[in-house]
């Protein structure tokens, strides 16, 4: 037998996979017990000016703090959950920056051994074009990661 994970991570965005990473994690971490951190990644609106000096410049508008606020609510609703269903040890931390690499420096900044995260399931030509968070943690990652899938409906 294994030993349990001390430190997993969550990587949650309020999608119905990221739900059901959560219970994943949850259950995972009540059978440690482990401790369990509940992140989410904020991602600033970049607005692209015209002019000489054209380039992205990050936005501060008001849905900004709009998307933010509702974020760490999602993410504040997350940890109760956790704690509601009996996790001792849970936290949750709202990160910036672009998702994939919030969540590799959260990972190896707070020692986690696990990252567990929801897939968004995408096709292979919009993984191409657009990427996907869940390959780039699971391709750069120095720890373990979970990537929990909706179950296949025959």
């Amino acid at each position: 037998m294994t030993d349990p994970f001390e430190h997993i991570a969550l990587a949650y965005d309020g999608s119905s996979q990221a739900r059901m990473a959560l219970d994943r994690a949850i259950d995972m971490a009540l059978s440690g017990p482990s401790r369990l951190s509940i992140v989410t990644v904020y991602q600033p609106p970049i607005v692209w000016e015209a002019g000489p000096m054209m380039g992205p410049v990050i936005s501060p508008e008001p849905t900004g703090e709009v998307k933010k606020e509702a974020l760490s609510n999602l993410l504040q609703q997350a940890v109760q959950l956790a704690k509601n269903r009996g996790v001792a040890e849970v936290r949750g931390e709202l990160l910036q920056g672009h998702p994939a690499d919030a969540i590799l420096s959260f990972a190896e900044q707070e020692h986690v051994d696990l990252v567990v995260m929801g897939s968004r399931g995408q096709s292979a030509t919009a993984r191409l074009l657009l990427g996907s968070v869940s390959d780039a943690v699971v391709h750069h990652a120095h720890v373990a990661v979970l990537v929990v899938r909706p179950p296949v409906r025959s």
